[in-house]
């Protein structure tokens, strides 16, 4: 394994976690976990936060507000380029 592929399988983790990706770029990354223990390591640690997270915040809704004000806050931080060519 090289540098670049680890840094390319564990900048796309969080959509492989979410099952976000088309199947042959997780099975990419599936194929890498595989193969390089330290990126499977830091999948293993990634994976058991995204649990803790999930079981300590479900049943809960955002307050109204608040959802509102991240919203907002998202909308504001999105940035579109546009190059002519």
């Amino acid at each position: 394994m090289t540098g670049d592929d680890c840094a390319s399988a564990l900048s796309r983790l969080y959509e492989f976690l979410d099952q976000e990706l088309e199947s042959a770029d997780a099975d990419e990354i599936r194929h890498h976990l595989a193969a390089c223990e330290p990126c499977l390591d830091t999948f293993d640690a990634e994976e058991a936060l995204k649990r803790l997270v999930r079981r300590g915040c479900s049943g809960e809704a955002a307050p109204e507000h608040l959802r509102a004000k991240v919203l907002s806050v998202i909308q504001r931080s999105v940035t579109v380029e546009v190059r002519k060519i």
